[in-house]
């Protein structure tokens, strides 16, 4: 066969490298822009660039806890507070480094248990499957119902006045600083107005400071089954005693302001809150509508069984509710916010989830991390095709975990599904922060990967899936515009990510990425080849190298590496592209070439890597490369 010369790969342009971590399938038939082995990547515009560092946001640990909840508090005005959950302690954001206890919640919650909450009226609703839940207003941490009373007031005679005669009851009710009430106290005893009169109450019950109670109302009847009429309220949380001078009383008495059950997942949606439920785990609670403070007695719908397939977890969908249990998916699906038109519709899926954390949103789909036959089979995506004028003819599709983590299938394979319900999902920019139990050791979060939705038109891909070690992250929040993360190991502190220090709290970075094993133009796959050179266009970024490292032939060994100068003063001799390149200081990009020596092989790959230095970055937007054929072998 006749030699040919100066073969250029790709002929047009350059080979990108967005694709994301492809570990799969074998490194010679993945796409080109995808990496059979990659670590701590971001992708932006088709560059592939070292990601950034992390800091720690508090200066002062809040001591050897484990995280168990991460949340940013939102209030009408912007402002914003970031909360965490640790320990037994809810915990704030004072000033701009420093973490102080939240008052009255000292000692509520449970070391190693996941704390869940949603924002409604600019109040955060929490709860954790066995506490009484509580909300926090920035100020006041209090229950999240309002409780009955449980003493009994005793009522005595009074002066003349303008209750009627007969036999009379009483009973009284809390009431929150939201003018909500819960559900009347206990009976007291029938009391006989023998002329008209005022009657004085005593004894009246006060509620302790967690209930949040602001006042109480006071309501009478002719008998204890009602109806109770108001006669008056109260208008603090410290007397006990009332005098009733009301004639004719009309406003009744609430006889279904009901508490939420203690819940473990929680969401807000149509201006009610939607829950689970500990006591019954295969319910789902929802509060009266513009009211999140009290659920009805019959405010719930059964969804999956009460012993194989728990609701354990909850996401606003579209026009609905998505509700995971452990062994399948449903759909709430609201024709409108009245409860009898909304329907339970189990999908079309195989996959259920217990990760109440790790549920996202993007372009319109819903990801779940999912299990199947009580095994963590991935990441999958529920999305809706379409919704008609019937309920009952709502269709629903899940793309299957080959539509979202194939992939990555070996790296799903090492997510140890007994911590799956750790497993929690962040969205920012456009991305989604993943943070998962990874290692056969694994007991909490231990890794994290970038699911990256932004795509753009130069790979026509939807998403790639990047992993990000070096980080431990219990879970994320955006505050102030930034991203952080709660160390899911014991030490105390929350760390911003996407720093440019590029380094993780001073400790290396180890970011690298292999491109997919090259064989060059069509039909050249089984030709031998000398490789001669590859151009590589990268940003100058600092005043070091990054490594460029080649093999051939699906050697799985170290290969060879070239230093490839970064300094934007200056160009490796050798390599400047005459006529391409620019030569002299403050270049923000450059177009390198590295001669590949005795390069020779049917297959080639590369390797582009930051040296796994502290402070050091690479940012490659492609490359091309030359071989001649020596023929075939």
């Amino acid at each position: 066969m006749a030699q040919q010369y100066d073969i250029v790969y790709p002929p047009q342009g350059r080979v990108t490298f967005e694709g994301g971590l492809n570990n799969k399938f074998p490194r010679t038939v993945i796409q080109d822009n995808e990496s059979p082995d990659t670590l701590n990547i971001v992708y932006t515009n088709g560059a592939a660039e070292t990601r950034g560092g992390t800091s720690k946001l508090n200066t002062t640990s809040i001591g050897s806890f484990a995280g168990d909840g991460l949340y940013t508090r939102h209030d009408n005005t912007g402002t914003e507070t970031m909360v965490v959950f640790a320990g037994t302690y809810m915990w704030q954001l004072t000033g701009s480094t420093t973490f102080t206890t939240v008052p009255s919640a000292t000692s509520v919650f449970t070391a190693g248990v996941r704390v869940a909450t949603t924002e409604y009226e600019n109040k955060m609703f929490i709860g954790n499957g066995f506490i009484t839940p509580r909300k926090y207003d920035g100020t006041y941490f209090t229950r999240h119902g309002v409780p009955a009373p449980t003493a009994t007031a005793t009522v005595v005679t009074g002066a003349a006045g303008a209750v009627p005669i007969g036999d009379w009851v009483y009973v009284y009710t809390y009431v929150n600083s939201a003018s909500v009430e819960g559900n009347v106290s206990p009976v007291a005893a029938t009391f006989t107005v023998a002329a008209s009169s005022v009657v004085s109450l005593t004894a009246i019950g006060v509620a302790p400071q967690s209930h949040g109670v602001s006042s109480r109302r006071v309501y009478r009847a002719t008998t204890t089954a009602g109806p109770f009429k108001l006669v008056g309220t109260i208008a603090d949380n410290t007397t006990t005693t009332f005098t009733d001078t009301t004639g004719t009383a009309t406003t009744n008495a609430p006889t279904d302001n009901g508490e939420p059950p203690n819940y473990s997942t929680i969401v807000s949606f149509q201006n009610r809150l939607f829950c689970n439920d500990a006591a019954n785990p295969n319910y789902v609670w929802y509060s009266e509508s513009l009211e999140p403070y009290t659920f009805g007695a019959l405010n719930f719908l059964p969804i999956g069984d009460a012993s194989f397939d728990l609701v354990r977890g909850l996401a606003v969908y579209n026009n609905g509710i998505l509700v995971q249990c452990e062994n399948a998916l449903y759909l709430i699906y609201m024709a409108s916010t009245t409860p009898t038109d909304w329907s339970v519709i189990k999908l079309l899926s195989q996959y259920g989830s217990k990760s109440p954390f790790g549920s996202f949103l993007y372009d319109n789909k819903c990801m779940v991390p999912a299990m199947q036959n009580s095994k963590f089979a991935g990441f999958a995506a529920v999305m809706n095709q379409a919704v008609t004028s019937e309920r009952s003819a709502l269709t629903t599709s899940i793309a299957s975990s080959d539509r979202t983590s194939d992939k990555i299938e070996p790296d799903v394979l090492l997510i140890q599904q007994a911590y799956a319900s750790r497993i929690s999902s962040f969205v920012f920019k456009n991305k989604a922060y993943v943070a998962v139990p990874y290692g056969v050791s694994a007991t909490d979060n231990s890794r994290a990967y970038v699911f990256d939705f932004s795509r753009s038109s130069i790979s026509g891909q939807e998403f790639s899936w990047e992993p990000v070690t070096g980080i431990t992250p219990s879970q994320f929040t955006a505050y102030g515009g930034n991203l952080y993360y709660l160390d899911a190991a014991a030490t105390g502190f929350v760390n911003q990510m996407e720093t440019t220090s590029y380094s993780d709290n001073g400790t290396a970075i180890n970011s690298y990425l292999w491109t997919k094993e090259f064989s060059g133009l069509p039909g050249h796959e089984n030709l031998q080849k000398d490789f001669r050179k590859v151009k590589l266009l990268v940003d100058l970024i600092g005043a070091y190298y990054m490594s460029l490292t080649y093999r051939t032939d699906s050697d799985s060994g170290s290969g060879t590496t070239v230093q490839v100068s970064l300094d934007p003063g200056s160009a490796l001799w050798g390599t400047l592209t005459w006529g391409a390149g620019l030569w002299g200081a403050g270049k923000a990009q450059q177009e390198i070439t590295v001669y590949l020596g005795q390069a020779t092989g049917k297959r080639i790959q590369f390797q582009f890597s930051n040296q796994n230095s502290a402070g050091q970055r690479f940012k490659v937007h492609g490359l091309n490369f030359t071989y001649n054929i020596k023929g075939k072998r």
